[in-house]
């Protein structure tokens, strides 16, 4: 009979030894899946932050470009302003060498601001 117990002991122990095993390996599991879903949320997430980024990096790109060109559009109407620009005789300067610009009053032809210096025709009327 002491064996039988010893033998029912030891098949107890056994069991209660595999069932915690068995235990320990799926909370191991489950701590191995929510750490798994953890990750796949943070993927997840620096995936959208990293579209909105790149998003934003076009809307800005976009901007800057049209800037770029409204920039250029008013340093061209600037320059042709500078040329106009009179002190009551109709003299402004030429963007090109800076020389003095002078309206040419033509009958035929359209009036145009032309520049004495070097000939270049800043505007035409």
């Amino acid at each position: 009979m002491a064996n039988d117990e010893t033998e029912t002991e030891t098949e107890t122990t056994d069991q209660v030894e595999e069932e915690t095993e068995q235990t320990t390996e799926t909370e191991a599991t489950a701590l191995d899946m929510e750490a798994l879903d953890t990750y796949e949320d943070r993927v997840e997430e620096l995936s959208s932050a990293l579209e909105e980024r790149e998003e934003t990096i076009e809307d800005l790109e976009s901007v800057v470009e049209a800037q770029s060109e409204q920039i250029e559009k008013l340093e061209d109407r600037f320059l042709d302003l500078s040329a106009r620009v009179a002190d009551g005789r109709n003299l402004g300067v030429c963007p090109e060498c800076n020389g003095p610009t002078e309206k040419q009053e033509r009958l035929f032809r359209s009036d145009t601001i032309e520049c004495l210096r070097c000939g270049e025709v800043i505007h035409t009327y």
